[in-house]
Order: structure tokens, then C-alpha cells, then sequence
């Protein structure tokens, strides 16, 4: 028998694993295989920060987590696809603002149901509790993850 810690090894892999390959699946009917989930999550992060009006190349690197060279690569893909438009601004030429396309919109919201829907049918088999608890344990997972990240 494994031990709970080997389950939960096993359990946070194959369930991060499964959630790739099934947004993966789901990306694959959208698009016809036009984007990578690597490139959706760069159209949600845009997105949130474009409702912030926070959308500058600078501030959607940062949330992402990548260079500004990287990003540069990801968003002239995105661009050439027709997802992603660059814009320098009108008062400082230095800033780029990055701004979705109408497709960028329809995509980021068949992502967001997806997301909103896969919760909702984990819910639905939880009581209250059992669902309380879940968030509580998750949010410990998160944080374990966040300061793993910003060693």
C-alpha cells in the first residue's frame, strides 16, 4: 500500500498531467491545433491585465513570469495568428501595449467556461465541508508553490 505521501505525489502529478492534457484536448476542437496552451495563458494574462489597463509589454512579462525578449517572441506569434495586436503609445513611443483581437476574445472566454465549468462539476460531488476543506488545503499547495517559485 502507498504511503500518503506517495499518493499525494502521485495525485498532484497525474492530476496536473490530466488537467494539461484535457485543456489540451479542449484547445485542440477550438482552435484546430492554432494554439498551444502556453499561448492561451498568455492570452488570459493579457487579458487581465489589459482590464487593469495595465497591458505594456513590461507589466505583462512580469505577470507572466518571462523575459521581455520571450514575450516579444510569444506575442509577434500571437500577432502573425491574428490573436494579439502591439501598439506603441501615444505619449511615451518606449511603452508597447499589447491588446486582444475579437478571436483572442472568443478564445479566452471558451477558456475561462472551461475552467469555470471543470470547478463546478468538482463541486457538485463535494458537501460544504468537504469543499472548505479542499480550498483550504489548495491554498496551502498554492503557497508552498508561489515561495518555491520566487527563490
Amino acid at each position: 500500500m502507498k504511503s500518503n505521501r506517495e499518493q499525494l505525489n502521485h495525485f498532484l502529478v497525474v492530476t496536473f498531467n490530466t488537467i494539461l492534457r484535457l485543456e489540451e484536448k479542449t484547445l485542440e476542437n477550438l482552435t484546430n491545433n492554432r494554439l498551444s496552451i502556453s499561448e492561451v495563458h498568455l492570452l488570459e494574462t493579457v487579458f487581465e491585465t489589459y482590464n487593469k489597463r495595465e497591458n505594456t509589454a513590461t507589466n505583462i512579462a512580469r505577470a507572466v513570469g518571462i523575459t521581455l525578449g520571450s514575450l516579444t517572441t510569444a506575442v509577434k506569434t500571437l500577432e502573425k495568428k491574428g490573436y494579439l495586436v502591439r501598439e506603441r503609445d501615444t505619449r511615451d513611443k518606449r511603452i508597447i501595449h499589447i491588446t486582444p483581437t475579437p478571436i483572442a476574445t472568443f478564445v479566452n472566454e471558451q477558456h475561462r467556461q472551461f475552467h469555470e465549468k471543470m470547478v463546478e462539476e468538482i463541486v457538485a460531488s463535494l458537501s460544504l465541508q468537504e469543499e472548505e476543506v479542499l480550498i483550504h488545503a489548495l491554498g496551502k499547495v498554492e503557497k508552498y508553490f508561489n515561495n518555491q517559485i520566487s527563490k
